[in-house]
């Protein structure tokens, strides 16, 4: 006979149905985290400040039909239709609608727009838009400004992008307006990893920031001056729950001499 216990199992009775087995979740790999971060990074979304204008840029207009600012192969610029642009989540289609917007150096509000061609979209006095400049002067310099409805983009000479409708249903893209309105407001889409994140101040919330912040206020700012210990820490987080931690600093920087003013 076997010394092996007999093994436990719950009772089972004819017709109760086998319970289901919990499902492991899927903990992502290295890999899938990854890619599903370059997919997050790619996402197209609405550029709303001149930040969000350095990189990969769509530029669009809600015309009609809707078009957005393309260059063929042979650097022809025009205003190529997508009748089913979605606004909540537009994106280009092909490389050919993908300008590549950048700060010029030295300005603070010019900026230039280089096709997937590698040439950069101009306009000349007469407001003819073309892309096929190799390189930056004047009449490739745009100033953007936000608008309500948008983004409008000034040239050198003082004028306005604009679409133009034409006879036909078609619309082309000028540079000629005097002012901004429904036609020269474009909705301008960049990419995830390119879209401004300011940067947020840390405040100072205990006690021992308010000393430090404290000593840079009142004295020229000698960090090897300031020695804190424990108990140091401690008086300050009661007086500062009493309502003394003025007072209290004040005798800290007397003590320490780092404020001449307080003897």
């Amino acid at each position: 006979m076997s010394d092996r216990a007999p093994k436990k199992n719950k009772l089972v009775f004819k017709g109760d149905k086998e319970p289901k087995k919990k499902k492991r979740k899927h903990r992502p790999t290295e890999q899938e985290e990854r890619e599903a971060a370059i997919t997050r990074d790619q996402v197209w979304v609405r550029a709303d400040s001149l930040e969000d204008l350095v990189g990969p840029l769509f530029i669009t207009h809600p015309s009609d039909p809707p078009i957005c600012l393309t260059v063929d192969e042979d650097d022809r610029f025009m205003a190529f239709p997508i009748p089913d642009l979605d606004e909540t989540k537009a994106e280009p289609t092909i490389v050919q609608q993908v300008f590549v917007g950048s700060r010029i150096v030295g300005t603070t509000s010019a900026y230039s727009l280089k096709s997937a061609n590698g040439k950069y979209l101009s306009s000349d006095k007469f407001g003819v838009v073309a892309c096929n400049s190799e390189a930056i002067g004047g009449q490739e310099e745009w100033k953007p400004t936000i608008t309500d409805a948008g983004i409008a983009f000034e040239s050198i000479h003082g004028k306005f992008l604009m679409v133009d409708e034409i006879a036909g249903g078609g619309v082309r893209i000028r540079a000629d307006a005097d002012d901004v309105g429904y036609c020269e407001s474009f909705r301008v889409y960049c990419q995830t990893r390119f879209k401004y994140k300011p940067k947020t101040k840390k405040k100072v919330t205990d006690a021992t920031g308010t000393e430090l912040e404290n000593f840079k206020r009142f004295q020229s700012w000698e960090p090897g001056k300031t020695h804190q210990t424990l108990d140091d820490k401690r008086a300050l987080k009661k007086a500062k729950s009493e309502g003394k931690l003025a007072e209290t600093l004040l005798d800290r920087r007397e003590k320490v001499k780092a404020d001449r003013y307080c003897k």
